[in-house]
């Protein structure tokens, strides 16, 4: 089944925010906000967007779509209090659902790598941001898909690719959301990025 009207317009404004084109991330989220996505939504698809590709880019964004969710009367409410032992609490229960069987090799290396990282990757990012109402995982996953593909992230796109589908999305949508992307990183990274998620 194809991704419906509002998820592939999601996935195309995520697109848009990873290649930095602002005047086509207004326009993506205008198209999202006609396909039926809430200004919550488009919010929180560009919101997430700084744990992938940085606040510059996330910044940027907010700066191209902030006057269409001002045009709707809609503004983003005051920050939550800061609570760091639910965003571990949030943040495991969503990292374990997106890697499943993975999730410890996953905390492992990553540990590895940068005990600091891991523990940002869990509490900043998993549990503060991905845990938030207003777009549920599997939205979440195909727009993350979205970006890692524009990015060439491969090595993320791959685990992200099958987190889709631990937490309710199919290979299908995993599949359309990377050629969604196709105008912004062409046929050749298409190709690269489904033989990388398992798809070609």
């Amino acid at each position: 089944m194809p991704l419906t009207p509002a998820r592939a317009a999601l996935v195309r404004l995520s697109a848009a925010i990873a290649a930095g084109a602002g005047g086509e991330t207004t326009a993506r989220a205008r198209e999202a906000l006609e396909a039926g996505l809430s200004p919550e939504r488009v919010y929180e698809a560009v919101l997430q967007s700084y744990l992938f590709l940085g606040f510059p880019r996330a910044i940027e964004a907010f700066f191209a779509v902030a006057p269409l969710l001002a045009e709707r009367g809609w503004k983003p409410g005051a920050p939550a209090a800061a609570d760091p032992a639910r965003w571990r609490r949030d943040g495991e229960e969503l990292c374990r659902r997106v890697y499943g069987r993975n999730y410890e090799k996953l905390v492992s290396v990553m540990r590895d790598l940068s005990p600091d990282l891991a523990e940002s990757m869990i509490v900043e990012g998993y549990g503060k941001t991905l845990s938030r109402p207003g777009l549920d995982a599997a939205d979440r996953e195909v727009a993350v898909v979205a970006i890692l593909t524009v990015a060439r992230m491969w090595r993320q796109l791959r685990s992200h690719a099958i987190g889709t589908v631990n937490v309710g999305g199919t290979r299908s949508d995993v599949k359309d959301a990377i050629q969604l992307c196709e105008p912004w990183c062409g046929e050749a990274g298409v190709r690269e990025a489904l033989s990388v998620a398992g798809l070609a």
